[in-house]
């Protein structure tokens, strides 16, 4: 809720698409670096310390939200929630990636939780929108986080796991992969800030109403979801890299239908669902893939996921908010381009992992 109807608020009093795209942004600019930080921190002392910090400052912030009157002030508070969250994301991966013995199970059951809630958040944001007021929906998170800071609190403590300073090299990602797995969650977190901040003023800029966009955007959640339900069947299917350089192509539907002039309503909503399977299975696979590791490494591996993830959500919003003068119709643009640059690299990794006299494909 907040990446949505936190720069929609910041259009209310009085931004321009510049300091709108700051507002979607500046909370990645922390993101890009803290999770590699805080996952090694969670690593050695355990999450259920991070988690309580970061409820507690996520709470106060979306508190003092509800208070801006000058949109420039969300860019210096959204820096703050940066840390906050990279307090949460690393270190709940990692704590539910050793739940089970499974990886990719027990990380499925971890994205259909969360997945529920952020395809409920633009519906339900919308709503309150029309019974009350944007700050009306920031007050709700107000309450959301709070009741989540309540949740950590009964989260019984874990021993904190010492990494081992010597790690096998058949246990390690090597370095090229890594790099590749990470550019598919850059892609994510550019393309899907992109969308939560600017798609409610490009929306508005072709008069669909709050309610229909609201719905457009759940509906990328709402595929998200299915992805994530769908997500273990699908990998050993068509294994990891596959995985992520099919849906990556079939992810954008949204972006390419949405660019065209005159967008049916019902099309947008279904080419947004389609958008949102691509997505959901490209994160499901990098996820998972990250988490293979060694369990004692997983906070790390989390903590690089998020902040490859913190980076895209920057150059995202900062890129259409520079575009948008132009049009807003181009913040739309700029995740097919990211979409295709990424899908040539995936690709050609791909080849040349599989005529690689050293090993399988990933």
């Amino acid at each position: 809720m907040i990446s949505i109807y936190l720069p929609y608020r910041a259009f209310q009093l009085g931004a321009n698409s510049f300091l709108v795209g700051l507002v979607g942004a500046s909370g990645s600019v922390v993101y890009m670096f803290a999770p590699f930080f805080t996952g090694r921190l969670s690593d050695r002392v355990g999450p259920k310390r991070l988690l309580v910090l970061g409820s507690s400052l996520l709470t106060v912030l979306c508190l003092a939200y509800t208070m801006v009157s000058n949109p420039a002030v969300f860019v210096g508070l959204r820096l703050l929630e940066g840390l906050g969250w990279a307090m949460i994301w690393p270190p709940l991966e990692a704590l539910y990636s050793v739940s089970g013995t499974d990886v990719r199970r027990s990380m499925k059951t971890f994205n259909l939780a969360w997945g529920v809630g952020a395809m409920a958040a633009p519906v339900f944001g919308s709503l309150l929108v029309d019974w009350s007021s944007v700050v009306g929906t920031l007050f709700f998170c107000v309450s959301a986080m709070l009741a989540a800071l309540l949740l950590t609190l009964r989260i019984e403590g874990r021993p904190p796991v010492h990494s081992s300073p010597l790690v096998r090299p058949k246990e390690k990602l090597e370095f090229k992969a890594t790099a590749v797995l990470l550019s598919f969650s850059f892609v994510y977190g550019l393309t899907l800030t992109t969308f939560s901040t600017f798609f409610p003023r490009y929306a508005a800029s072709l008069n669909l109403e709050v309610a229909l966009w609201g719905t457009v955007l759940s509906a990328i959640y709402a595929g998200r979801l299915l992805a994530f339900f769908l997500s273990e069947r699908v990998m050993r299917s068509l294994g990891l890299m596959g995985t992520m350089t099919t849906f990556l192509l079939v992810a954008a539907a949204f972006p390419l239908y949405a660019i065209l002039p005159g967008p049916n309503q019902y099309l947008l909503i279904l080419c947004s669902l389609v958008t949102g399977i691509g997505f959901g299975s490209v994160y499901s696979a990098t996820l998972v893939s990250m988490l293979s590791g060694p369990a004692e490494g997983r906070g790390r591996s989390a903590g690089l996921f998020e902040s490859s993830l913190g980076l895209g959500s920057f150059v995202g919003p900062a890129l259409a908010g520079a575009v948008a003068s132009s049009g807003l119709w181009l913040t739309m643009l700029l995740p097919l381009v990211a979409i295709g640059g990424v899908l040539s690299t995936g690709v050609a990794f791909r080849r040349k992992a599989a005529g690689s006299p050293r090993g399988e494909p990933l």
